[in-house]
């Protein structure tokens, strides 16, 4: 191999240089157009959560996958999905990860300006669950005393915290403990087993959890003034958030949507339209 001389490395980079002066610097590509180029969206979701998404003879099944199996043939694009427990799964987005998570997402003010947040796919108050047969618990009036359970970072959490210092200031004890687990499933567990006395889920969730575990769960109470869950992209990926909006939102006007709400939930859901806080992404 012959030597370089100074002179011809000097031309080298005088070229380079005049090459990036004239045609500038290579623009980085967006999220949406990254996973166009490479024909595969990654996503990540929590697959604890039924009828929304949960394993069934170790596939990933539920609403939210009925749906995300739609929007991702409209894009045409090949889908990998991960597993991946509830707590880290939003900072996992923001690192890059993946490209989106389309897991049950609840739309909090605090959350907003931090994910691009596609439209809702389904909404649902708090419910407060026991064990079948427990009567010592008939509804707000006897939770003083009992230990809940709550999903880390979840929204139920906030409105445990909520009830719990509502129930102190009205002259209560408030809950014994309210006692973090890092899933829903994790959770039903310890309720099953009497290791806590009550549980916390969407209220779309109890009719599922009986169909699994007949005479295991019932209704305690319903609380807060209703939640809406969505899927979260990056906040620089609001492109790709809009391109699974464009999706979403045909399978709303041609009654997929609620098709999909009858077979999973039983009834269909009132959607809004204007569904994020001032200051969103």
């Amino acid at each position: 191999m012959k030597p370089i001389h100074k002179r011809q490395l000097a031309k080298g980079l005088f070229a380079c240089a005049t090459a990036l002066a004239i045609c500038g610097p290579v623009a980085a590509q967006s999220i949406l157009e990254s996973v166009t180029s490479n024909g595969k969206i990654t996503v990540a979701t929590e697959v604890a959560y039924p009828p929304m998404e949960f394993l069934q003879d170790g596939e990933v099944v539920g609403y939210g996958k009925d749906i995300l199996d739609l929007v991702v043939a409209d894009m045409g694009v090949e889908l990998q999905q991960l597993q991946l427990p509830w707590d880290g799964i939003l900072a996992g987005v923001l690192a890059g990860k993946y490209d989106l998570v389309a897991t049950s997402v609840a739309i909090k003010e605090d959350r907003v300006d931090k994910y691009a947040f596609t439209r809702p796919l389904a909404v649902a108050e708090t419910m407060l669950v026991k064990r079948f047969g427990d009567d010592d618990l008939a509804g707000l009036d006897d939770v003083n005393g009992k230990i809940i359970g709550v999903e880390l970072g979840s929204s139920q959490a906030q409105e445990v915290e909520a009830l719990d210092a509502e129930l102190k200031a009205n002259g209560g004890s408030g809950f014994a403990d309210i006692r973090g687990f890092k899933s829903t499933d994790d959770m039903r567990l310890a309720l099953a087993g009497g290791q806590i006395d009550i549980g916390t889920i969407p209220s779309f969730s109890l009719a599922t959890m009986q169909e699994q575990r007949p005479d295991t769960f019932a209704q305690l109470a319903n609380i807060g003034s209703g939640t809406l869950f969505a899927w979260v992209a990056h906040p620089d990926g609001a492109d790709l958030r809009d391109r699974v909006n464009e999706t979403l939102l045909k399978l709303e006007e041609d009654g997929t949507l609620g098709e999909l709400q009858m077979k999973w939930f039983g009834f269909e859901m009132d959607l809004p339209e204007d569904y994020l806080p001032a200051g969103a992404l």
